[in-house]
């Protein structure tokens, strides 16, 4: 018997496959996908392994049509909302502002209006961005102050602070949640660890912005999966961290990949200028999380890099 129904919007992105693939696991759980792109191919979509009739997809663009996404959601009747849906290439922000504020931050403001009105939605879930506090002298809690500094990141920062203002408001039901850089299977080309294997395959020559000395934090995608599933359970509304403490580089990153696929490192990589708006560091304090959702992360660096 189903017993609660879920709508991801963005099921197509590399953490909103991840999200309905957990959601699976539990045979009470109903799924409903959501992307403005149809259905990626299989290799892509890790929630392909289950057989079940418990998924459907449907293909709406939540900028220009978000009356027929609220109309669909007014005939589902989701209790839980997730909301993945996000322009992330950092770098094209500063290119393209007007598309990644429309995207992070007009189209939430358009849905949640909507949301905060419907009786039947239990909770709304946000992923939100490490990005938004720029770069983190030492670890930075759920509450501390914004200080974004790229066109992406200020748009997940107003977001943020749009989402607040209904739950201070309107007492709407919100979990936002914050990760440094995530990486696993079925993930976006074009992020770094990813392109690293492509252009080691290819033979091509891996650029390291600034000599990659930026440090990520990178977190498998299975431990911020599992925080989330995590608060949605068990947390109060608000905001979660979900990270690793780490001291590794974007080079050291490239250097495992490269030690992986026996491929010498400074063969296959070269210095260029640092990327615009590029943070030092991105650190966050998961204590809340750790002590309210009993969470940690369990997959190491090298286990998830094989």
């Amino acid at each position: 018997m189903i017993k609660r129904r879920f709508v991801v919007i963005g099921s197509n992105c590399f953490t909103g496959s991840h999200i309905v693939d957990a959601l699976l696991d539990n045979p009470n759980n109903d799924v409903i996908g959501i992307s403005r792109s149809p259905e990626y191919k299989d290799i892509f979509l890790p929630y392909k392994r289950h057989q079940t009739d418990r998924f459907r997809f449907f293909q709406i663009d939540i900028i220009y049509k978000s009356d027929k996404l609220i109309q669909l959601l007014d005939e589902l009747k989701p209790q839980i909302v997730i909301n993945v849906a996000a322009l992330s290439e950092v770098a094209l922000s500063n290119k393209r502002p007007v598309e990644y504020f429309e995207t992070n931050t007009l189209a939430v403001v358009k849905l949640c209006d909507q949301l905060r009105r419907r009786s039947y939605l239990e909770r709304y879930v946000h992923i939100s961005s490490a990005e938004i506090f720029g770069s983190c002298p030492k670890p930075a809690n759920e509450e501390d102050l914004f200080n974004p500094s790229t066109p992406y990141a200020v748009s997940k920062a107003s977001a943020d602070m749009y989402l607040n203002t209904l739950h201070k408001n309107f007492n709407f039901s919100v979990i936002i949640s914050r990760s440094t850089n995530v990486y696993g299977r079925c993930q976006q080309l074009f992020k770094i660890i990813p392109r690293t294997i492509i252009y080691l395959k290819k033979g091509r020559t891996i650029e390291l912005h600034g000599g990659g000395q930026a440090k990520k934090s990178f977190i498998h995608i299975h431990d911020v999966v599992n925080g989330l599933m995590l608060a949605i359970e068990n947390g109060k509304s608000g905001t979660y961290h979900f990270t690793v403490q780490s001291d590794l580089t974007v080079a050291d990153i490239v250097r495992m990949i490269c030690d992986k696929m026996g491929i010498a490192f400074e063969k296959a990589t070269k210095v260029t200028e640092e990327r615009l708006g590029q943070d030092v560091a991105y650190i966050l304090d998961t204590h809340k999380a750790r002590q309210e959702l009993n969470w940690k992360p369990i997959i190491s660096m090298e286990e998830g890099l094989a």
